[in-house]
């Protein structure tokens, strides 16, 4: 069995680049399928994702044999993509940059016109209709606001929600049309980001190299965002 020391050991080197890994590790929903001096692979339960970083074409290999089907996976090195994605048919690919609170003391809240609530789970249908990328149905949302959905409210309105996906990224922020360019995108990363520091939880979301508003809101807030690139496949 692979050792969890030795995969704690290799990803902490760097570990704003591998809190995707090290957040499974934490919360012990990680099976961690092989770990050494060359590389991590895990499969997170909760996300139902395969994830890997392997330093060369001979730990992959090695890496492969433990993993014979994989219908979603994270990988840390882009050399390897093509290949992985031929390997195991994935034909759509999301490249990213990570963003992760690296600084001693949370950020701090900002003043708004209203107030930052924990979502109850009613809300699930309105989350759903209004997040842009709304996928997973009702259903998701419902987990989201399990495991933590902050919502910003500006007197009865919910005008803009953030929380989790089921590997544990920040995600799903979003500021309805009628309240933008008000602050309350800053206003709910910083208050994710402290909820899921006062949890326990690594900080952190993953962003589209593209999205240079997004990368922009994170450096903003304080949060480091990773010169190396990291990408989904499913």
């Amino acid at each position: 069995m692979a050792s969890e020391e030795l995969a704690l050991t290799y990803l902490r080197r760097k570990e704003l680049f591998y809190m995707d890994m090290l957040e499974p590790l934490r919360r012990g929903s990680a099976q961690l399928l092989y770990a050494a001096d060359d590389g991590v692979l895990l499969y997170d339960r909760l996300g139902e994702v395969h994830m890997l970083t392997a330093r060369d074409h001979a730990a992959l290999e090695k890496m492969l044999e433990r993993m014979p089907v994989c219908d979603i996976l994270v990988g840390h090195e882009l050399w390897c993509k093509d290949e992985l994605a031929a390997r195991f048919g994935l034909k759509t690919e999301q490249i990213c940059r990570q963003a992760g609170w690296t600084a001693p003391q949370p950020p701090q809240a900002v003043p708004f016109d209203g107030s930052l609530q924990l979502l109850t789970p009613e809300w699930a249908p309105y989350v759903y209709q209004h997040y842009s990328h709304a996928f997973g149905g009702v259903a998701y949302m419902e987990g989201a606001i399990r495991r933590g959905m902050l919502g910003a409210f500006v007197g009865q309105t919910l005008a803009g929600f953030v929380g989790f996906h089921s590997e544990g990224t920040i995600g799903m922020l979003e500021v309805l049309p009628a309240y933008r360019r008000r602050g309350l995108g800053e206003v709910l990363l910083r208050g994710v980001v402290r909820l899921a520091l006062e949890r326990g939880q690594y900080a952190f979301g993953q962003v589209f190299i593209d999205n240079a508003p997004s990368l922009a809101l994170q450096q903003k807030v304080g949060m480091s965002v990773s010169d190396e690139i990291l990408y989904w496949l499913f």
